[in-house]
């Protein structure tokens, strides 16, 4: 039984990504016009190579293959695009609270990477 809630856990986890780097690819162009919170934008080829690492990583992750480099993979996205998109500490008030949301989230879904990594080990 935990077997199978590990590996519905995996690939519903992994899905996530999958599912995120389809519709991120999908959407390039509006993306790509996208700004950082310091003002600038993210150069294409960095932008297509973080949806291919949430694409192939994702893809990863729901197959079982390569589960720890994957998932690592998975975690630095996650810390970039935190700090290039959602760094809380660049904003006051009412402004701040979307960012510390999604910084929230972005942790959480660190963390449950780390389980993925704790078990493939």
């Amino acid at each position: 039984m935990d077997e199978t809630l590990v590996l519905i856990g995996r690939v519903v986890f992994g899905a996530f990504f999958l599912i995120a780097g389809i519709r991120n690819f999908a959407a390039f162009g509006e993306r790509r016009e996208l700004a950082t919170n310091y003002g600038w934008k993210l150069p294409a080829p960095f932008m297509a190579l973080g949806f291919a690492v949430q694409f192939l990583a994702g893809l990863a992750v729901v197959l079982g293959l390569w589960t720890v480099p994957a998932a690592i993979a998975l975690i630095a996205f996650l810390v970039v695009a935190t700090a290039l998109y959602h760094n809380l500490f660049l904003f006051r008030g009412k402004d701040r609270d979307p960012h510390l949301y999604l910084t929230l989230v972005n942790i959480t879904l660190a963390a449950g990477l780390l389980l993925v990594v704790a078990d493939a080990g």
